[in-house]
Protein backbone atom coordinates (compact mmCIF):
# COMPACT_ATOMS: atom_id res chain seq x y z
CA UNK A 1 0.00 0.00 0.00
CA UNK A 2 1.42 3.50 -0.78
CA UNK A 3 -0.67 6.96 -0.31
CA UNK A 4 -1.22 9.19 2.67
CA UNK A 5 -2.86 7.02 5.21
CA UNK A 6 -6.25 9.49 4.21
CA UNK A 7 -6.36 7.45 1.01
CA UNK A 8 -6.57 4.43 2.09
CA UNK A 9 -9.49 1.75 2.05
CA UNK A 10 -10.88 0.70 5.66
CA UNK A 11 -10.06 -2.88 4.84
CA UNK A 12 -6.79 -1.31 4.03
CA UNK A 13 -6.51 0.23 7.53
CA UNK A 14 -7.96 -2.18 9.57
CA UNK A 15 -5.41 -4.84 8.13
CA UNK A 16 -2.15 -2.39 8.62
CA UNK A 17 -3.56 -1.37 12.46
CA UNK A 18 -4.16 -4.90 12.99
CA UNK A 19 -0.85 -6.21 12.00
CA UNK A 20 1.02 -3.05 13.81
CA UNK A 21 2.30 -1.98 10.74
CA UNK A 22 0.69 1.73 11.38
CA UNK A 23 -1.25 2.86 14.20
CA UNK A 24 -4.69 3.75 14.81
CA UNK A 25 -3.10 7.05 16.01
CA UNK A 26 -1.30 7.41 12.54
CA UNK A 27 -4.68 6.84 10.75
CA UNK A 28 -6.66 9.36 12.49
CA UNK A 29 -4.19 12.20 12.64
CA UNK A 30 -3.95 11.52 8.95
CA UNK A 31 -7.98 11.62 8.37
CA UNK A 32 -7.83 15.01 10.40
CA UNK A 33 -5.35 16.48 8.71
CA UNK A 34 -7.23 15.96 5.97
CA UNK A 35 -10.63 17.38 7.30
CA UNK A 36 -8.79 20.70 7.86
CA UNK A 37 -7.30 20.48 4.71
CA UNK A 38 -10.66 20.10 2.79
CA UNK A 39 -14.24 20.40 5.06
CA UNK A 40 -13.88 24.29 4.78
CA UNK A 41 -14.54 23.48 1.41
CA UNK A 42 -17.36 21.58 1.32
CA UNK A 43 -18.91 21.76 4.64
CA UNK A 44 -20.03 17.89 5.24
CA UNK A 45 -18.50 17.58 8.95
CA UNK A 46 -20.32 20.04 10.88
CA UNK A 47 -19.54 18.17 14.53
CA UNK A 48 -15.64 17.52 14.88
CA UNK A 49 -14.95 15.10 17.66
CA UNK A 50 -11.34 15.24 16.93
CA UNK A 51 -10.11 14.90 21.06
CA UNK A 52 -12.43 12.27 21.65
CA UNK A 53 -11.21 10.77 18.52
CA UNK A 54 -8.07 10.78 19.50
CA UNK A 55 -8.74 9.19 22.71
CA UNK A 56 -10.48 6.47 20.91
CA UNK A 57 -6.94 5.67 18.57
CA UNK A 58 -5.12 5.63 21.77
CA UNK A 59 -6.85 3.02 23.29
CA UNK A 60 -7.03 1.16 20.10
CA UNK A 61 -3.43 1.14 19.97
CA UNK A 62 -3.04 0.24 23.43
CA UNK A 63 -5.61 -2.84 23.26
CA UNK A 64 -3.27 -4.40 20.34
CA UNK A 65 -0.45 -3.75 22.28
CA UNK A 66 -1.87 -5.65 25.39
CA UNK A 67 -3.35 -8.78 22.51
CA UNK A 68 -6.46 -7.97 23.82
CA UNK A 69 -8.88 -9.22 21.31
CA UNK A 70 -9.84 -6.54 17.97
CA UNK A 71 -13.45 -6.11 16.15
CA UNK A 72 -13.61 -5.87 12.07
CA UNK A 73 -12.99 -2.06 11.96
CA UNK A 74 -10.16 -1.92 14.85
CA UNK A 75 -9.02 1.65 14.98
CA UNK A 76 -10.76 2.80 11.55
CA UNK A 77 -11.88 6.75 11.25
CA UNK A 78 -15.94 7.14 10.85
CA UNK A 79 -18.11 9.46 10.51
CA UNK A 80 -22.20 8.96 11.71
CA UNK A 81 -24.80 11.21 10.49
CA UNK A 82 -26.19 14.30 13.17
CA UNK A 83 -30.12 12.65 13.06
CA UNK A 84 -28.57 9.53 14.64
CA UNK A 85 -28.59 9.55 18.72
CA UNK A 86 -24.66 10.17 20.01
CA UNK A 87 -24.03 10.34 23.57
CA UNK A 88 -23.58 13.84 24.84
CA UNK A 89 -23.52 15.28 21.60
CA UNK A 90 -27.24 16.94 20.26
CA UNK A 91 -29.57 15.17 17.91
CA UNK A 92 -30.14 17.87 15.90
CA UNK A 93 -31.44 17.18 12.64
CA UNK A 94 -30.16 20.20 11.28
CA UNK A 95 -32.45 22.67 13.14
CA UNK A 96 -31.06 24.91 16.10
CA UNK A 97 -34.31 24.22 17.86
CA UNK A 98 -33.29 20.71 18.10
CA UNK A 99 -30.02 21.85 20.19
CA UNK A 100 -31.18 20.55 23.71
CA UNK A 101 -31.87 17.07 22.47
CA UNK A 102 -29.40 15.24 24.30
CA UNK A 103 -28.97 11.71 24.31
CA UNK A 104 -27.57 9.93 27.24
CA UNK A 105 -26.50 6.48 25.06
CA UNK A 106 -25.44 5.94 21.78
CA UNK A 107 -28.12 4.53 18.97
CA UNK A 108 -27.80 0.95 18.23
CA UNK A 109 -25.59 1.21 15.41
CA UNK A 110 -23.11 3.55 16.70
CA UNK A 111 -23.06 0.92 19.45
CA UNK A 112 -22.32 -1.67 17.13
CA UNK A 113 -19.58 0.32 15.41
CA UNK A 114 -17.47 1.46 18.69
CA UNK A 115 -17.80 -2.14 19.44
CA UNK A 116 -16.12 -3.16 16.00
CA UNK A 117 -13.38 -0.68 16.86
CA UNK A 118 -14.62 2.55 14.51
CA UNK A 119 -13.45 5.56 15.78
CA UNK A 120 -15.96 8.42 15.24
CA UNK A 121 -13.63 11.30 13.83
CA UNK A 122 -17.25 13.96 13.81
CA UNK A 123 -20.77 13.86 12.55
CA UNK A 124 -22.17 14.58 9.42
CA UNK A 125 -24.45 17.67 7.73
CA UNK A 126 -28.09 17.01 6.70
CA UNK A 127 -31.07 19.03 5.38
CA UNK A 128 -33.49 20.62 7.91
CA UNK A 129 -35.08 17.67 9.61
CA UNK A 130 -33.43 15.24 7.34
CA UNK A 131 -36.40 15.90 4.70
CA UNK A 132 -35.38 15.97 1.44
CA UNK A 133 -32.24 14.89 -1.46
CA UNK A 134 -30.39 18.66 -0.77
CA UNK A 135 -27.99 19.28 2.16
CA UNK A 136 -28.60 22.50 3.35
CA UNK A 137 -30.10 24.32 6.63
CA UNK A 138 -29.91 27.40 8.25
CA UNK A 139 -27.92 26.03 11.48
CA UNK A 140 -24.83 24.40 9.86
CA UNK A 141 -24.83 25.99 5.81
CA UNK A 142 -25.03 24.24 3.00
CA UNK A 143 -22.97 20.61 1.95
CA UNK A 144 -20.91 21.30 -1.74
CA UNK A 145 -20.64 18.74 -4.45
CA UNK A 146 -16.50 17.94 -4.23
CA UNK A 147 -16.43 17.20 -7.86
CA UNK A 148 -19.02 20.59 -9.20
CA UNK A 149 -20.08 22.86 -6.77
CA UNK A 150 -23.03 24.07 -9.05
CA UNK A 151 -24.02 20.59 -8.54
CA UNK A 152 -26.07 19.40 -5.38
CA UNK A 153 -24.26 16.36 -3.47
CA UNK A 154 -27.50 14.90 -2.24
CA UNK A 155 -29.39 14.24 0.44
CA UNK A 156 -30.14 13.52 3.45
CA UNK A 157 -26.90 12.13 3.48
CA UNK A 158 -25.29 14.50 1.84
CA UNK A 159 -22.76 15.18 4.35
CA UNK A 160 -22.14 11.30 4.95
CA UNK A 161 -21.40 10.91 0.95
CA UNK A 162 -19.03 14.11 0.63
CA UNK A 163 -17.09 13.13 4.11
CA UNK A 164 -16.14 9.64 1.92
CA UNK A 165 -15.93 11.08 -1.69
CA UNK A 166 -12.41 13.45 -0.32
CA UNK A 167 -11.21 11.24 1.78
CA UNK A 168 -12.13 13.06 5.34
CA UNK A 169 -12.83 9.16 6.61
CA UNK A 170 -12.92 5.91 4.53
CA UNK A 171 -16.25 5.07 6.19
CA UNK A 172 -19.80 7.40 6.87
CA UNK A 173 -23.40 6.12 8.35
CA UNK A 174 -26.31 6.89 6.35
CA UNK A 175 -30.00 6.51 6.57
CA UNK A 176 -32.53 6.29 3.93
CA UNK A 177 -36.54 6.40 3.61
CA UNK A 178 -36.68 7.51 0.45
CA UNK A 179 -33.52 7.84 -1.04
CA UNK A 180 -31.10 9.05 1.62
CA UNK A 181 -28.65 7.12 0.93
CA UNK A 182 -28.52 6.05 -2.22
CA UNK A 183 -29.02 9.72 -3.93
CA UNK A 184 -25.79 11.01 -2.51
CA UNK A 185 -24.07 8.61 -3.03
CA UNK A 186 -24.95 8.56 -7.02
CA UNK A 187 -24.31 12.14 -6.68
CA UNK A 188 -21.20 12.25 -5.17
CA UNK A 189 -19.68 8.83 -6.67
CA UNK A 190 -19.32 6.77 -3.54
CA UNK A 191 -20.97 3.45 -3.00
CA UNK A 192 -23.51 3.23 -0.56
CA UNK A 193 -25.40 0.45 0.94
CA UNK A 194 -29.46 0.77 2.02
CA UNK A 195 -29.47 -3.11 3.48
CA UNK A 196 -32.80 -4.71 4.03
CA UNK A 197 -34.72 -3.89 6.75
CA UNK A 198 -34.42 -4.47 10.11
CA UNK A 199 -30.58 -5.94 8.98
CA UNK A 200 -29.21 -2.63 10.88
CA UNK A 201 -31.50 -1.68 14.30
CA UNK A 202 -32.90 1.39 14.45
CA UNK A 203 -33.85 3.26 17.60
CA UNK A 204 -33.73 7.29 18.43
CA UNK A 205 -33.82 8.09 22.35
CA UNK A 206 -34.63 11.78 21.77
CA UNK A 207 -37.34 11.60 19.14
CA UNK A 208 -40.43 12.97 21.24
CA UNK A 209 -42.84 10.29 19.79
CA UNK A 210 -42.67 6.47 18.36
CA UNK A 211 -43.10 6.90 14.67
CA UNK A 212 -45.74 6.14 12.56
CA UNK A 213 -46.33 2.54 11.08
CA UNK A 214 -44.97 3.37 7.36
CA UNK A 215 -42.04 5.62 8.57
CA UNK A 216 -40.69 2.94 10.69
CA UNK A 217 -41.42 0.60 7.85
CA UNK A 218 -39.28 2.69 5.53
CA UNK A 219 -36.29 3.66 7.06
CA UNK A 220 -33.05 1.78 7.51
CA UNK A 221 -29.48 2.68 8.44
CA UNK A 222 -26.23 2.03 6.11
CA UNK A 223 -22.71 2.67 5.32
CA UNK A 224 -21.22 4.60 2.44
CA UNK A 225 -17.92 3.34 1.14
CA UNK A 226 -15.01 3.65 -1.67
CA UNK A 227 -15.07 0.41 -1.79
CA UNK A 228 -17.71 -2.55 -2.02
CA UNK A 229 -15.24 -4.56 0.95
CA UNK A 230 -15.56 -1.53 3.10
CA UNK A 231 -19.24 -1.74 2.66
CA UNK A 232 -19.36 -5.40 3.41
CA UNK A 233 -17.18 -4.91 6.83
CA UNK A 234 -18.91 -2.00 7.84
CA UNK A 235 -22.67 -3.51 7.49
CA UNK A 236 -21.81 -6.39 9.12
CA UNK A 237 -20.44 -4.75 11.93
CA UNK A 238 -23.81 -2.34 12.26
CA UNK A 239 -25.72 -4.89 11.74
CA UNK A 240 -28.17 -7.45 14.45
CA UNK A 241 -30.61 -7.31 16.97
CA UNK A 242 -30.99 -4.57 19.31
CA UNK A 243 -33.85 -4.97 21.92
CA UNK A 244 -34.77 -0.95 21.40
CA UNK A 245 -35.74 -2.09 17.87
CA UNK A 246 -38.18 -4.53 17.77
CA UNK A 247 -37.84 -4.71 14.14
CA UNK A 248 -34.48 -5.75 14.42
CA UNK A 249 -33.33 -9.04 12.86
CA UNK A 250 -31.65 -11.87 14.52
CA UNK A 251 -30.37 -13.38 11.11
CA UNK A 252 -26.84 -14.31 11.24
CA UNK A 253 -24.58 -11.68 9.91
CA UNK A 254 -22.77 -13.33 6.31
CA UNK A 255 -19.37 -14.45 5.39
CA UNK A 256 -18.12 -12.90 2.39
CA UNK A 257 -19.82 -15.62 -0.12
CA UNK A 258 -18.57 -16.14 -3.83
CA UNK A 259 -21.76 -16.11 -5.95
CA UNK A 260 -21.81 -17.46 -9.56
CA UNK A 261 -23.15 -15.19 -12.05
CA UNK A 262 -27.03 -15.21 -12.09
CA UNK A 263 -29.64 -13.38 -14.43
CA UNK A 264 -30.40 -9.52 -14.40
CA UNK A 265 -33.22 -7.90 -14.55
CA UNK A 266 -32.56 -4.56 -16.39
CA UNK A 267 -34.83 -1.14 -16.17
CA UNK A 268 -33.30 1.16 -18.57
CA UNK A 269 -37.08 2.74 -19.24
CA UNK A 270 -39.99 3.35 -17.76
CA UNK A 271 -43.10 4.01 -19.94
CA UNK A 272 -44.40 7.79 -19.16
CA UNK A 273 -41.17 8.88 -17.14
CA UNK A 274 -38.56 11.43 -18.69
CA UNK A 275 -35.42 10.31 -18.59
CA UNK A 276 -32.27 11.95 -18.96
CA UNK A 277 -29.90 9.80 -22.47
CA UNK A 278 -26.88 9.67 -19.46
CA UNK A 279 -28.76 8.04 -17.15
CA UNK A 280 -30.61 5.34 -19.95
CA UNK A 281 -26.42 5.02 -20.98
CA UNK A 282 -25.61 4.13 -17.57
CA UNK A 283 -27.75 1.32 -16.60
CA UNK A 284 -26.89 0.17 -20.47
CA UNK A 285 -23.00 0.42 -19.64
CA UNK A 286 -23.54 -1.21 -16.82
CA UNK A 287 -25.68 -4.28 -17.81
CA UNK A 288 -22.45 -4.36 -20.59
CA UNK A 289 -20.21 -4.63 -17.88
CA UNK A 290 -22.26 -7.85 -15.98
CA UNK A 291 -22.73 -9.27 -19.16
CA UNK A 292 -19.05 -9.48 -19.92
CA UNK A 293 -18.71 -11.22 -16.36
CA UNK A 294 -21.01 -13.86 -17.18
CA UNK A 295 -24.64 -12.15 -16.07
CA UNK A 296 -27.37 -13.35 -17.96
CA UNK A 297 -28.84 -9.57 -18.67
CA UNK A 298 -32.11 -8.87 -20.10
CA UNK A 299 -33.95 -5.96 -20.06
CA UNK A 300 -37.65 -6.19 -18.65
CA UNK A 301 -39.90 -4.82 -15.84
CA UNK A 302 -40.20 -6.03 -12.55
CA UNK A 303 -44.17 -5.87 -11.52
CA UNK A 304 -45.44 -3.03 -10.86
CA UNK A 305 -42.52 -0.70 -10.79
CA UNK A 306 -44.50 2.22 -11.19
CA UNK A 307 -47.31 1.74 -8.87
CA UNK A 308 -44.89 0.60 -5.94
CA UNK A 309 -43.58 4.52 -6.31
CA UNK A 310 -47.01 5.90 -6.31
CA UNK A 311 -47.91 3.67 -3.16
CA UNK A 312 -44.70 3.96 -1.41
CA UNK A 313 -45.29 8.31 -1.95
CA UNK A 314 -49.22 7.95 -1.11
CA UNK A 315 -48.88 5.77 2.05
CA UNK A 316 -45.47 7.63 3.41
CA UNK A 317 -45.87 11.28 2.41
CA UNK A 318 -49.90 10.94 3.39
CA UNK A 319 -48.39 9.55 6.69
CA UNK A 320 -46.17 12.84 7.33
CA UNK A 321 -48.54 15.15 6.16
CA UNK A 322 -50.61 13.82 9.26
CA UNK A 323 -47.56 13.07 12.13
CA UNK A 324 -44.77 15.31 10.69
CA UNK A 325 -45.43 18.20 9.30
CA UNK A 326 -46.79 20.17 12.59
CA UNK A 327 -43.11 19.20 13.93
CA UNK A 328 -41.63 20.34 10.73
CA UNK A 329 -43.69 24.02 10.44
CA UNK A 330 -43.07 24.19 14.52
CA UNK A 331 -38.99 23.72 14.33
CA UNK A 332 -38.26 24.46 10.34
CA UNK A 333 -38.29 28.00 9.10
CA UNK A 334 -40.50 27.30 5.58
CA UNK A 335 -37.43 28.66 3.22
CA UNK A 336 -35.77 25.56 4.68
CA UNK A 337 -38.06 23.15 3.72
CA UNK A 338 -39.39 23.54 0.36
CA UNK A 339 -39.32 20.51 -0.77
CA UNK A 340 -40.57 18.75 1.57
CA UNK A 341 -43.67 21.06 0.93
CA UNK A 342 -43.47 20.39 -2.31
CA UNK A 343 -43.80 16.77 -1.90
CA UNK A 344 -46.92 16.90 0.78
CA UNK A 345 -48.33 19.17 -2.54
CA UNK A 346 -48.15 16.55 -5.38
CA UNK A 347 -48.94 13.74 -2.62
CA UNK A 348 -52.72 13.20 -2.14
CA UNK A 349 -54.26 12.84 0.71
CA UNK A 350 -56.10 9.54 1.17
CA UNK A 351 -58.50 8.59 4.13
CA UNK A 352 -58.18 5.26 7.07
CA UNK A 353 -59.68 2.50 4.22
CA UNK A 354 -57.48 3.67 2.04
CA UNK A 355 -54.09 3.32 3.95
CA UNK A 356 -55.37 0.10 5.40
CA UNK A 357 -55.95 -1.29 1.65
CA UNK A 358 -52.70 0.23 0.45
CA UNK A 359 -50.68 -1.13 3.60
CA UNK A 360 -52.34 -4.83 2.08
CA UNK A 361 -51.17 -4.10 -1.31
CA UNK A 362 -48.03 -3.21 -0.27
CA UNK A 363 -47.60 -7.24 1.05
CA UNK A 364 -48.91 -8.67 -2.51
CA UNK A 365 -46.58 -6.13 -4.41
CA UNK A 366 -43.75 -7.53 -2.22
CA UNK A 367 -44.45 -11.16 -2.74
CA UNK A 368 -44.70 -10.91 -6.59
CA UNK A 369 -41.11 -9.40 -6.27
CA UNK A 370 -39.71 -12.12 -4.20
CA UNK A 371 -41.22 -14.49 -7.08
CA UNK A 372 -39.85 -12.32 -10.11
CA UNK A 373 -36.35 -12.29 -8.14
CA UNK A 374 -36.53 -16.33 -7.76
CA UNK A 375 -36.07 -15.79 -11.74
CA UNK A 376 -34.01 -12.89 -11.43
CA UNK A 377 -32.21 -12.51 -8.38
CA UNK A 378 -30.59 -8.68 -9.26
CA UNK A 379 -32.79 -6.08 -10.42
CA UNK A 380 -30.70 -3.33 -12.40
CA UNK A 381 -32.15 0.02 -12.46
CA UNK A 382 -31.34 3.85 -12.85
CA UNK A 383 -30.51 5.42 -9.15
CA UNK A 384 -32.72 8.54 -10.41
CA UNK A 385 -34.39 8.91 -13.82
CA UNK A 386 -32.73 12.11 -13.68
CA UNK A 387 -28.65 13.16 -13.73
CA UNK A 388 -27.35 14.72 -10.31
CA UNK A 389 -29.46 18.22 -10.34
CA UNK A 390 -28.36 21.81 -9.76
CA UNK A 391 -27.37 22.82 -6.39
CA UNK A 392 -30.32 25.03 -4.87
CA UNK A 393 -33.17 23.26 -6.93
CA UNK A 394 -35.27 23.98 -3.84
CA UNK A 395 -33.79 27.00 -2.30
CA UNK A 396 -37.22 28.79 -3.39
CA UNK A 397 -40.83 27.27 -3.18
CA UNK A 398 -41.45 25.10 -6.29
CA UNK A 399 -44.31 22.75 -7.16
CA UNK A 400 -44.09 19.32 -8.70
CA UNK A 401 -46.34 17.37 -10.48
CA UNK A 402 -46.83 13.56 -10.02
CA UNK A 403 -45.05 13.14 -13.29
CA UNK A 404 -41.78 14.82 -11.67
CA UNK A 405 -42.33 12.59 -8.40
CA UNK A 406 -42.07 9.62 -10.74
CA UNK A 407 -39.03 10.49 -12.08
CA UNK A 408 -37.59 9.59 -8.48
CA UNK A 409 -39.27 6.06 -9.09
CA UNK A 410 -35.84 4.43 -8.54
CA UNK A 411 -35.64 6.08 -4.97
CA UNK A 412 -38.96 5.34 -3.92
CA UNK A 413 -39.88 1.71 -4.42
CA UNK A 414 -37.18 0.39 -2.70
CA UNK A 415 -38.65 1.73 0.91
CA UNK A 416 -41.96 0.32 0.04
CA UNK A 417 -40.38 -2.93 -0.52
CA UNK A 418 -37.57 -3.26 2.22
CA UNK A 419 -35.17 -4.53 -0.11
CA UNK A 420 -31.31 -4.05 -0.19
CA UNK A 421 -30.00 -1.93 -2.74
CA UNK A 422 -26.68 -0.63 -3.44
CA UNK A 423 -25.80 2.69 -4.98
CA UNK A 424 -22.44 2.20 -7.57
CA UNK A 425 -20.86 4.35 -9.34
CA UNK A 426 -19.90 3.62 -13.04
CA UNK A 427 -17.63 6.64 -14.17
CA UNK A 428 -17.71 10.65 -14.68
CA UNK A 429 -20.13 12.53 -17.37
CA UNK A 430 -19.14 16.18 -17.78
CA UNK A 431 -17.27 15.71 -14.29
CA UNK A 432 -19.57 15.01 -12.55
CA UNK A 433 -20.78 10.89 -11.08
CA UNK A 434 -23.15 8.92 -13.00
CA UNK A 435 -24.07 5.88 -11.34
CA UNK A 436 -26.82 3.15 -11.18
CA UNK A 437 -28.21 0.80 -8.78
CA UNK A 438 -28.73 -3.34 -8.00
CA UNK A 439 -31.37 -4.51 -5.88
CA UNK A 440 -31.24 -7.69 -4.73
CA UNK A 441 -33.86 -9.90 -2.70
CA UNK A 442 -34.04 -10.30 0.94
CA UNK A 443 -31.15 -10.81 3.01
CA UNK A 444 -29.56 -11.08 -0.25
CA UNK A 445 -26.35 -8.44 0.07
CA UNK A 446 -23.81 -10.66 -0.19
CA UNK A 447 -24.82 -11.18 -4.17
CA UNK A 448 -25.87 -7.47 -4.67
CA UNK A 449 -21.96 -6.96 -3.50
CA UNK A 450 -20.61 -10.01 -5.68
CA UNK A 451 -22.27 -7.77 -8.42
CA UNK A 452 -21.23 -4.59 -7.77
CA UNK A 453 -17.70 -6.29 -7.71
CA UNK A 454 -17.58 -6.03 -10.99
CA UNK A 455 -18.93 -2.57 -11.38
CA UNK A 456 -16.36 -1.71 -8.80
CA UNK A 457 -13.52 -2.96 -11.33
CA UNK A 458 -14.45 -0.33 -13.69
CA UNK A 459 -14.30 2.97 -11.71
CA UNK A 460 -10.79 2.15 -10.08
CA UNK A 461 -9.18 5.22 -9.11
CA UNK A 462 -12.15 7.44 -9.08
CA UNK A 463 -11.93 8.51 -5.30
CA UNK A 464 -11.08 10.16 -3.19
CA UNK A 465 -11.43 13.25 -4.55
CA UNK A 466 -10.23 16.40 -3.75
CA UNK A 467 -12.80 19.40 -3.72
CA UNK A 468 -13.25 21.44 -7.24
CA UNK A 469 -12.42 24.41 -5.73
CA UNK A 470 -9.12 22.99 -4.61
CA UNK A 471 -7.89 21.34 -7.76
Amino acid sequence: MSGELWTWTATQMAAAIQARQVSSVECVESCIGRIEAVNPSVNAIVDPLYDEARRGAEAADKALALGEGVGPLHGVPATIKINIDYAGRPTTNGVAQFLERIPAADAPLVRKWREAGAVILGRTNVPAMSFGLYTNNKLYGRTYNPWDRDVGPGGSSGGAAVSVATGMVPLAHGNDSGGSIRYPAYCCGVFGMRPTFGRVPHYSSTAPSESAIMSQLAVCNGPFARSVDDLRIALNAMSGHDPRDPWSSFAPIPEKAAFEPCRVAVLAELPGVKSDPEVVAAVRQAAGWLADAGYEVEECAPPHYAEASVLRDKLLIHELRIHSLPMIEASAPPEEVNEARALLAATPTVDFEEFRTGLARRTTILREWLAFMQTYPIVLTPTTWRKPQPLGLYDNPVTMTPEEVLELSPLHVVPLLGLPTLAAPTGLVDGVPMGVQLMGSLYQEERVFAAGQVLERHCLGMMPTDPVSSR
